[in-house]
């Protein structure tokens, strides 16, 4: 019997893992695939991290990636990946997918692992770790069964590669977060034809006056922000502000940014009919979301530039004109519809997000989205615990750089179970 089974071999899974083994706690890492497997097989192939280097810092990470302002491609992140568990010795076994954990009388649980085509056993663990993610499975809208799929190309961005991948025509891109924004540039840059149906999503500058953005936040505690201290808990489910990590330091994106790439903007799609796209008449609000949020932020850090008397140490401010707000957002309508075959439409890629997988888990300690209820990395189940969840106990713990104190508070908690 371990005493821990980690589910899962992606950045949580093996932070946990690193933790457990520094402790001395007898434990195995179930990936259903390869290390990294999500990471693999979702992204496309020039998808770089949007957090610059040294936000990805993994537990026993001593410096950081260099340059530490740069940011890491897909290819070097998983090559990263396989090393840390190589180097670090974690007991990681791949090709070994979850398909049930069931907690027994005494206290115990058991975990069925599912190894091949036929093939299963059972294994017996004091306490389960839950990092098994929760960008694993495609939101596709029920509309998109009412595209025309012999003519039309539909797929989710976990499905994408490259702009050579697709068949020949325009593309519609749904969805206006971060991988619908950078796709359609990609896209656009390539010579396609695209069209955005965009939403309401935040953005933020790249850099300021020589720091990127998040480091400017960084220091002022915005990554250790609680759920429960934001204005509105219901902003701990928004999307993550747009931006790339693109480039040597990244680049901003903005609606208006894309269009004068060459991107169709379009509303957020209201309905699809055959192979009529019906978009809604939002166009201008989605803008200035987007130029309020960003304007915000650069508000808070020139206030803190002002209150720390850093601006005579201090580079101007850089051009940037993805940055420019709209002069005149109110003037800007969406079409009202998409005719696919008229428009030469022969793509829609669904930019709509993932979700978690966690049925494997006895439904009981599910909540009414599926999700593991918990709280901080505890569970209602004593010995069952979690980690990887945005806003699990702060704003970082969705990103790699909270695995390092969301890992140090599940050994914790699962070492205090052990000897209990």
């Amino acid at each position: 019997m371990e005493d821990a089974i980690v589910v899962g071999a992606g950045q949580a899974g093996l932070g946990v893992s690193r933790v457990l083994v520094q402790r001395g706690v007898p434990h195995v890492v179930l990936e259903r695939g390869r290390v990294g497997e999500t990471w693999r097989t979702q992204r496309w192939d020039s998808f770089a991290l949007n957090t610059p280097n040294w936000l990805n810092r993994m537990p026993g990470d001593e410096e950081d990636v260099e340059p530490r302002d740069g940011f890491i491609g897909l290819r070097p992140w998983i090559e990263r990946m396989d090393a840390y568990a190589a180097t670090h010795a974690l007991p990681v076994r791949t090709g070994s997918d979850v398909t049930r954990v069931e907690r027994h009388g005494d206290g115990t649980f058991s975990v069925q692992v599912r190894t091949g085509h036929a093939t299963h056993e059972t294994l017996r663990a004091r306490s389960v770790v839950v990092a098994s993610g929760i960008q694993r499975v495609s939101r596709v809208p029920r509309i998109a069964r009412s595209l025309p799929l012999l003519e039309t190309l539909s797929i989710h961005t976990a499905h994408y590669t490259s702009p050579g991948q697709l068949p020949p025509g325009g593309v519609l891109v749904v969805g206006s977060g971060q991988s619908g924004t950078q796709i359609a540039e990609e896209l656009v840059r390539a010579g396609r034809t695209v069209h955005l149906s965009a939403s309401r999503v935040a953005r933020v500058r790249r850099r300021y006056r020589g720091r990127d953005i998040l480091e400017w936040l960084a220091s002022d505690g915005f990554f250790e922000q609680r759920a429960e201290q934001l204005p509105d808990p219901s902003m701990s489910r928004a999307a993550q502000p747009i931006t790339s990590g693109l480039g040597r330091y990244g680049h901003t994106i903005s609606l208006q940014w894309l269009e004068s790439l060459g991107v169709h903007l379009c509303g957020r799609l209201r309905d699809v009919s055959g192979g009529h796209i019906a978009f809604e008449d939002d166009l201008a609000a989605s803008i200035r979301f987007g130029d309020a949020s960003s304007a915000a932020v650069n508000a808070q850090v020139a206030a803190m530039i002002a209150d720390r008397d850093l601006d005579a140490s201090l580079p101007p401010l850089e051009p940037d004109p993805a940055d420019e707000p709209h002069p005149a957002p109110d003037a800007v309508h969406s079409p009202p519809s998409l005719d696919l075959d008229a428009a030469g439409i022969g793509t829609v890629i669904w930019s709509t997000g993932f979700g978690g997988r966690f049925d494997y888990l006895e439904p009981d300690v599910l909540d009414e989205r599926g999700t593991p209820r918990h709280d901080g990395v505890r569970t209602d189940v004593p010995g069952l615990y979690v980690i990887g969840f945005p806003w699990l106990t702060c704003r970082k713990s969705g990103l790699v750089s909270g695995i390092l104190d969301d890992a140090r508070l599940v050994a914790d908690a699962l070492t205090g179970h052990l000897v209990a």
